[in-house]
């Protein structure tokens, strides 16, 4: 996929993938509706890296950075924050806004998640997290796999191709009013306490 240079900084490296992903057209769909390519961000390494779905149109797709610019990523922030974790990555499943015919948000398409795994592969590796939070069932099942069970309230990680995945709700999950704020925030003080025993 993309072949890191091993004589560079990780942030060197992580800057030489953004401008591989700036030429991506591997989906035609996305590539036609996004307003940018919106690769993951924040500390290298992390402590955690937090994997959502795609980038918002009224967040990242806007602003460049994933979870930064609306609702879902300002509880998220706001959430890392309340909980004490320092030195996180933030990324998702596709690096383009996915729209429906309306201009709306949708979820990316298999196939779309597919054609984006491997620069989510070369962003994990440079990030290093012992833990990757997966943020929603659909970035759960395509990190810790189909057969394993979304269940962040009781959460048990999952290894798999070398990643310790921990399954959380989407910030706009609990925004949608289908899970509490004070729980939510819990959670994060739960991942801290995970990642202070590794």
């Amino acid at each position: 996929m993309v072949a890191a240079a091993p004589f560079l900084t990780p942030a060197a490296q992580m800057a030489e993938l953004a401008r591989a992903m700036g030429q991506c057209r591997r989906c035609a769909t996305l590539a036609r509706g996004r307003t940018q390519v919106v690769a993951g961000a924040g500390t290298l390494p992390a402590r955690v890296a937090f994997v959502g779905i795609a980038p918002g149109r009224l967040g990242g797709d806007r602003t460049g950075i994933p979870f930064l610019g609306d609702r879902s990523g300002d509880l998220l922030r706001e959430m890392i924050e309340q909980g004490g974790l320092g030195e996180v990555f933030i990324t998702n499943l596709v690096r383009c806004s996915p729209r429906d015919r309306k201009g709306r948000n949708r979820d990316p398409r298999p196939r779309e998640i597919a054609r984006c795994r491997g620069y989510l592969r070369a962003e994990l590796a440079l990030a290093s997290p012992p833990i990757v939070a997966c943020l929603g069932a659909l970035a759960w099942r395509h990190l810790a796999g189909p057969g394993a069970p979304f269940d962040p309230a009781s959460p048990a990680p999952r290894e798999r191709h070398g990643w310790r995945c921990y399954p959380m709700y989407h910030p706009g999950y609990v925004i949608r009013g289908a899970y509490p704020r004070a729980r939510y925030r819990e959670d994060f003080l739960r991942l801290r306490r995970l990642l202070d025993q590794l």
